[in-house]
């Protein structure tokens, strides 16, 4: 996963490419061009490529689940949306995620119908499009590009085809998440407890733990308060939690009133621990965390950096069941179990 991206998304995961070529020797030399474990199908067929990318996921349940909205009046402005942030986590228990073609890499001279006619067939305006030319086919790429039509062009003779290749795919497919669900992150982000996810101190921090411990997707959470679902290849769970600075102090003084052990008081007040629920106006929680057992409510935390307002906890997979609710480990879709699945309905060669 290309991980060099400005911004954060509500949730992330393994997506397909697709490539289209009616030779099936380059097809196959491209496709061991592209990086470990990448998920992809290759069709010699235009008209097939295309059946298979129109007809495949385009993410109504996930957004049925996630997004409804409320009449509350009669005029068409009278609506009020709702987001359930901890619905997207349940992405995780669908299999067809993985297959969801999200990049489509196809030739531009094709008997059946041309590179350009068949990125103008395909009718899901998200996916992203990457037109492989030849010498003579300069031009009308140039001028596909500039009217939009395709997102990328790369020639096949190019000495660099390789690293082109891979770093237009990974970057396209994380733009496809950036523009693809905004019904759903656009109402998210404008919340203030959502909008670390734009810092760019908080950026480069979860960069890191994305990279360290090889996380291969994640989800946007909201128990006990604003967190990460995340996931690794083999299906490992882990949790982070992030918690304002500003929240942080307001439990601390409510731990005082509440006549918490002055060793949680200060250990809040020095930033070193967060709790494990929700902290807003929860005064009678609050009493019962920090007058009995205090240590079994509380995990130790980190400060993003000097510069970013935010704590972060980093949790095992055996915390999940108590944090999230209807939390089904053995339900959950591995993408390893989708890349060794068997040569059948998909092709993988590495």
């Amino acid at each position: 996963m290309d991980i060099n991206f400005p911004i954060c998304h509500l949730f992330y995961y393994p997506t397909q490419v697709v490539l289209v070529d009616d030779d099936p020797d380059f097809l196959d030399a491209v496709s061991l061009l592209l990086r470990r474990n990448l998920s992809y199908r290759l069709f010699q067929s235009a008209s097939q490529a295309l059946d298979h990318v129109n007809n495949s996921n385009q993410h109504i349940e996930m957004i049925r689940r996630c997004y409804s909205s409320y009449k509350t009046g009669p005029f068409d402005s009278d609506t009020l949306n709702h987001i359930d942030i901890n619905e997207i986590y349940k992405e995780v228990y669908n299999p067809a995620r993985f297959s969801t073609p999200t990049v489509v890499v196809v030739d531009y001279s094709m008997p059946e119908m041309n590179g350009l006619e068949y990125c103008m067939s395909l009718t899901n305006p998200y996916v992203k499009k990457i037109l492989l030319t030849g010498q003579a086919d300069t031009d009308l790429a140039v001028q596909a590009f500039n009217d939009g039509l395709i997102d990328q062009y790369i020639s096949k003779k190019d000495q660099n085809l390789e690293a082109k290749l891979n770093r237009s795919i990974a970057n396209l497919q994380q733009h496809y998440f950036s523009r693809t669900f905004k019904l759903i992150t656009d109402p998210v982000i404008a919340n203030n407890q959502s909008r670390f996810v734009n810092n760019p101190e908080f950026v480069n921090y979860f960069r890191e733990i994305l990279a360290k411990r090889k996380i291969s997707e994640y989800y946007l959470i909201d128990e006990p308060y604003s967190g990460f679902f995340l996931l690794d290849e083999r299906g490992t769970v882990s949790i982070l939690l992030v918690l304002p600075e500003s929240r942080l102090r307001n439990h601390a003084q409510q731990c005082m009133e509440a006549k918490a052990p002055k060793e949680l008081i200060d250990t809040l007040n020095k930033g070193a621990m967060m709790p494990l629920f929700n902290v807003s106006n929860e005064n009678e929680k609050v009493e019962s965390a920090v007058l009995d057992n205090w240590k079994k409510y509380y995990v130790p935390t980190e400060r993003i950096s000097d510069r970013a307002p935010y704590y972060c906890a980093l949790l095992p997979a055996e915390m999940a069941r108590s944090l999230l609710r209807k939390y089904r480990p053995d339900d959950i879709i591995p993408y390893s179990s989708h890349i060794n699945a068997p040569v059948g309905a998909q092709k993988f060669l590495h």
